[in-house]
């Protein structure tokens, strides 16, 4: 059997059954009394009661009195303001924001701390792409040394399926750049960036030869290893002649090692291809929709490099949190200022120069016979000589 207290909340007037017990309060009966008529516990009257005896209306009797002073160790007013504007500003979760605090203004918040303050002012983390599920490779990063292994890829900027219409739209309208060249050391995740309206051979040999040149006027004096896919701007598969005559004539004198990833193994370039995903969440949706000029797009890319390897911290594996040259610094290899310090340029603007700096303008790269005379080493390149 339905109980009158029941039977009154489910009226559709919330406060009638409360207008009820105050009713007979008024009237003298007892806690007992009222606990069988209403057909509620004796406990839960005598606690109404006590309320009442507070000067709470019927309405107020449902809720509870809240505390007569905040809970001693709530995080302070100015505090969760401040964690509020800074998320807002970067976009940040708990776990990086908690390390972006901690470097920028030395606060300790923990990062459930944060993510309480967020969830109880209802800040959310815009997500600008969902994730793939791609599956993920495991990389030794004890086995390599600093600026020793990069991944390299070219990357499409103006892909409608990514970019905004916004976005997209200035891509075309003011002749931005449409490729993006990359290459991330995987140990301390410092990345140089190079820009191009093709995406040619011509363009990724030259940005090869680029970052190699580089290394070793920063004093890298290691084997270095460059990691491509199977793109035909790399030269294509390793089987490929011109990657052949790519590594044996030009790489090899400048202590270079070219390797490409397992075919249909997309996830071996994961730490380029998660940049690549940064840049687009952090730098082209934000940027592009206010670059008017190629002038202004590559001052911005070159303030964006400058940022990803010198103040955005990084939580992945080995990187506790540090920026690119914070690690690179902790190693003690180069100038971590100078190394993290690279502007981008347009590959199409050097590319005959870098070609021609290095005898490769004229070569046909498909030559059967040339492969030969460089195995015979008696094709010499002008920079060797």
């Amino acid at each position: 059997m339905t109980s009158l207290y029941q039977r009154l909340k489910e009226s559709g007037n919330p406060k009638a059954p409360m207008e009820v017990i105050c009713d007979l309060i008024e009237k003298g009966k007892t806690a007992k009394e009222i606990a069988n008529i209403m057909g509620i516990t004796e406990r839960w009257v005598r606690t109404l009661m006590k309320r009442k005896k507070d000067g709470l209306s019927a309405k107020e009797l449902l809720h509870k009195k809240g505390p007569r002073s905040p809970h001693p160790k709530r995080t302070k007013p100015h505090i969760e303001a401040l964690v509020i504007e800074t998320q807002q500003k970067t976009n940040m979760g708990p776990r990086r924001l908690a390390r972006e605090l901690k470097r920028t203004l030395n606060l300790n918040i923990s990062s459930y701390t944060i993510r309480n303050i967020l969830r109880r002012n209802n800040v959310k983390t815009k997500k600008v792409r969902s994730r793939n599920g791609n599956k993920r490779y495991y990389a030794n990063l004890n086995h390599w040394e600093a600026l020793q292994y990069f991944q390299i890829d070219s990357k499409h900027i103006a892909d409608a399926k990514t970019l905004p219409p916004k976005a997209y739209a200035a891509l075309f309208k003011y002749r931005l750049p449409k490729y993006q060249f990359t290459a991330i050391d995987i140990k301390t995740r410092m990345r140089i960036l190079c820009f191009s309206d093709e995406c040619s051979f011509a363009n990724g040999f030259s940005f090869i030869l680029y970052i190699a040149f580089l290394m070793r006027a920063l004093g890298i004096r290691h084997r270095m290893f460059f990691q491509t896919d199977n793109g035909s701007e790399f030269g294509g598969s390793e089987e490929s002649r011109k990657r052949k005559i790519l590594q044996e004539k030009f790489l090899e004198p400048l202590g270079v090692t070219l390797l490409s990833i397992p075919k249909g193994e997309k996830e071996a370039q994961g730490f380029v291809e998660r940049s690549h995903r940064t840049d687009d969440e952090e730098f082209y949706i934000p940027a592009l929709p206010h670059i008017t000029s190629r002038k202004v797009f590559m001052t911005s890319a070159a303030s964006w490099v400058k940022y990803y390897n010198q103040k955005r911290s990084h939580g992945g594996r080995d990187m506790n949190g540090k920026t690119p040259k914070e690690k690179i610094f902790e190693l003690s290899l180069v100038s971590s200022k100078a190394a993290t310090s690279i502007p981008p340029i347009l590959l199409d603007k050097v590319n005959t120069f870098i070609l021609k700096m290095v005898g490769a303008q004229n070569i046909s790269w498909d030559s059967h016979h040339l492969l030969q005379l460089i195995k015979r080493k008696q094709f010499v390149a002008p920079y060797i000589s």
